[in-house]
């Protein structure tokens, strides 16, 4: 026992040595961290792979194997559980060195290290065994000295981590403690020992097995729709390397405990040709951790379409003949768990992307290269070993599952030798298999699609409530004890102002509109010119509320349209390049309609409606179905329907297209008279002489940025012709869209 001491004092003290040679050299340091990671690593993995835990044979607290009593059996299995937990942190501290992580290594690391120092005669028995004191084998006394050695490594690394980053532990709080706890019970949680049901419940007459949906095997199948969740809810908010850390930790854990019946024992002879990890889920366990800490886009999503689905297969399926609490069905479980919804929790908390058809094709190909692999390997190793039964390609387990018909396929047999080998292929039952898993990763991708749209729809309205508080609680601060109804800014209840209005739609690497500043204020009637595209519908749809403002403000007579949007409403009336009207309404109802809306009274809209029918020339079409009209008279409804409340700021997109000359006066009339009583005329159109007759001020836009604007009583004073600066703005000056993420000059 001295012996296994000596080793631990001596890696301890010569870890520590180096960290304090290089603690103020950062390279060095960092490197020095990493090694003793490295050693860390590899101590644990030889130690893993010699020999199995002594413990783990053990069935409920049956005291044996060299323990002296049950609560020896349990002190011992939660120390080396916990060292466990702390050992693979450590693992990956070095890479991931933050003050979050330090505090972990600093606290709960050295808490274990130092609880298996104090117990180490006790966990080199639950570990090694009774060997490591008799000496009955050499590999006893190598895993012995080992796991000294990963000991004493670990309560180096961890000490230093405490005495070189102490203020990272005095800087907690109060929040980042609780996340501490939670951070500790989810590495706890994660790293149990595969033996752990076995160990504490499984009695000698307790064997159910856990399949065909029994009680048993469906309270192993639930986890599956909680744990996900739970883990996502705790994640989803924190930053993108908190995320990676949490789901490599958890996936090199469950890799770690599916390489419990992995151990270089059981790959002594031909054992080797059944033991390698080359069934579909068993791929995953090596696979999604290496995904994740080497960023492998491509091969992940093998495992998020492929392997997801096998797991999915194996739960609700399962291959087990041992009992619901035995260590082989427990870690048969905790497996495919990891299988099932890694990839999943990976995708939805946004470390690897939402995977587009060209990932989707790259699975498919990738999993017919693994289909044809494993048909060979099972084929050509079966020469060594009738065992080999890869993917359950080699015996009848899934035709089982589907019936006769299916066991009917293995009928046909396809067999040939090559030298000494014999080789046995099922060409129609496995090419059908191959074709229904190809087809049902189909199936796999549409179940994708709308789980992702119904999580964005979920998302989106979060988003938006969350919007309405945070909006909420800007408008009441800026009103200052000032009624809701009133504007947030008293100076500006006769304008319409745009501050740095900036519209991206998501879809686009470009701005639609950037930093649009105008001020347009009441009395004037407002021309809008700028080519298709050029943003002008945009800015429309956002100053009426019909789009959302990703920055800048826009204000309508002090109203904030984001944070006030039904009082900015309703001082806007509105008519769109598209109309949308109740054709089976007569237009005298659907402007009652309107005017409800606005709550008009029915003096004023009486009185409004009829000056507007006369000077449209309306009275023998009101009270006629719209859905009986001319495309003009349409038009003219939308426009009395926006003129029925008299709002202070009338909004006009493309009024004049498709009306006839008479109208198009009657409609510049309107106009004119609007802006004379006080309120705002705010219109585009492409038609030039039309906006230089009725306009007294315009703006021109292009590619999203509007180019400047002017007086056009100044410009007619000066000699300048609205069309000819116009053609000269659109066509001489060279100006592109803004890219949202514009690239960097080489």
């Amino acid at each position: 026992m001295l012996k296994y001491y000596l080793v631990l004092s001596i890696f301890a003290i010569l870890s520590y040595v180096a960290i304090y040679l290089f603690k103020d050299k950062d390279k060095q340091s960092s490197l020095t961290y990493k090694i003793l990671a490295a050693v860390i690593m590899v101590a644990f993995f030889f130690r893993y792979e010699l020999g199995k835990e002594n413990i783990s044979d053990i069935l409920f607290l049956t005291v044996e194997k060299g323990f002296a009593s049950k609560g020896q059996i349990v002190i011992s299995a939660v120390a080396v559980w916990l060292f466990r937990a702390a050992e693979v942190f450590i693992f990956m501290h070095p890479f991931f060195r933050k003050k979050f992580s330090n505090v972990v290594v600093a606290t709960f690391g050295l808490f274990a290290t130092v609880l298996n120092i104090v117990l180490f005669k006790d966990v080199l028995l639950a570990v090694v065994g009774e060997g490591a004191f008799t000496g009955v084998t050499a590999g006893n006394a190598i895993r012995a000295i080992l796991l000294a050695a990963e000991i004493g490594v670990a309560f180096a690394y961890s000490l230093s981590t405490l005495i070189y980053n102490v203020s990272d532990v005095k800087n907690m709080v109060k929040k980042d403690w609780i996340w501490f706890a939670v951070a500790i019970f989810g590495m706890i949680f994660a790293t149990v020992p595969p033996y752990t049901l076995q160990l504490f419940f499984n009695s000698i007459g307790f064997k159910p097995v856990p399949k065909d949906f029994s009680l048993y095997h469906r309270l192993y199948i639930y986890p599956i729709a909680v744990f996900p969740v739970i883990i996502y809810f705790l994640l989803h908010k924190h930053s993108y390397d908190t995320k990676r850390v949490a789901l490599i930790f958890y996936a090199v854990a469950q890799m770690i405990n599916f390489s419990h019946s992995l151990r270089f024992a059981d790959f002594a002879g031909n054992g080797w040709v059944t033991c390698l990890p080359l069934h579909l889920c068993n791929t995953a366990m090596f696979i999604t951790p290496l995904c994740l800490i080497f960023k492998w886009n491509k091969l992940f999503y093998f495992t998020y379409f492929i392997n997801v689905l096998g797991a999915f297969c194996a739960i609700t399926m399962p291959n087990v003949s041992s009992g619901v609490l035995s260590t082989s069905a427990f870690n048969f479980f905790l497996s495919h768990y990891q299988a099932f919804y890694m990839p999943l929790l990976a995708v939805g908390l946004g470390v690897f992307p939402r995977p587009r058809w060209k990932e989707f094709k790259y699975s498919l190909v990738e999993f017919t290269v693994y289909f044809v692999l494993v048909l060979v390997i099972n084929a050509w190793f079966t020469n060594y070993n009738p065992d080999v039964n890869y993917f359950f390609l080699n015996d009848g387990f899934i035709a089982e599952k589907l019936g006769t018909w299916a066991e009917n396929l293995r009928n046909n047999v396809w067999q040939f030798d090559i030298g000494n080998l014999h080789f046995v292929l099922y060409p129609l039952y496995q090419f059908l298999f191959w074709l229904v898993y190809f087809a049902a990763t189909f199936g796999m991708w549409f179940i994708y699609e709308l789980a992702y749209e119904v999580i964005k729809g979920w998302q989106d309205i979060a988003a938006r409530k969350a919007k309405i508080k945070v909006d909420a609680l800007a408008l009441s601060v800026a009103l200052d004890g000032r009624s809701e109804k009133e504007p947030i800014n008293m100076d500006g209840t006769n304008k319409l102002v745009l501050k740095n209005f900036t519209k991206r739609y998501s879809t686009s690497d470009v701005y639609a509109v950037k930093d649009a500043n105008l001020e347009v204020c009441g009395g004037d009637v407002f021309g809008f010119l700028g080519p298709n595209g050029a943003g002008k519908s945009t800015i429309i749809k956002s100053i009426v509320g019909i789009q959302t403002i990703t920055e800048g403000n826009i204000e309508v007579c002090g109203y904030d349209v984001a944070t006030q949007p039904v009082m900015a409403k309703k001082q806007i009336g509105f008519v769109p390049d598209h109309y949308a009207l109740y054709e089976r309404l007569t237009a005298r109802e659907y402007i009652n309609y309107i005017a409800d809306l606005y709550n008009v009274s029915k003096e004023d809209r009486d009185e409004r409606l009829n000056r507007y029918i006369k000077l449209f020339e309306f009275e023998t079409a009101i009270d006629n179905p719209i859905k009986t009209y001319s495309h003009g008279m349409k038009q003219k409804v939308t426009i009395m329907s926006a003129l029925i409340h008299n709002p202070k700021v009338w909004i006009l997109d493309e009024p004049l297209t498709g009306l006839d000359p008479n109208s198009i006066f009657q409609v510049k009339e309107c106009m004119k008279q609007h802006a004379a009583e006080g309120n705002i005329v705010f219109f585009s159109s492409h038609i030039i002489d039309v906006v230089e007759r009725i306009c007294n001020k315009i703006a021109i836009i292009k590619k999203g940025q509007i180019q400047c604007v002017r007086n056009l009583a100044e410009m007619e004073e000066s000699g300048e012709n609205l069309e000819q600066f116009y053609m000269e703005i659109i066509n001489d000056t060279k100006v592109e869209a803004i890219a949202v993420k514009p690239v960097k000059a080489k």
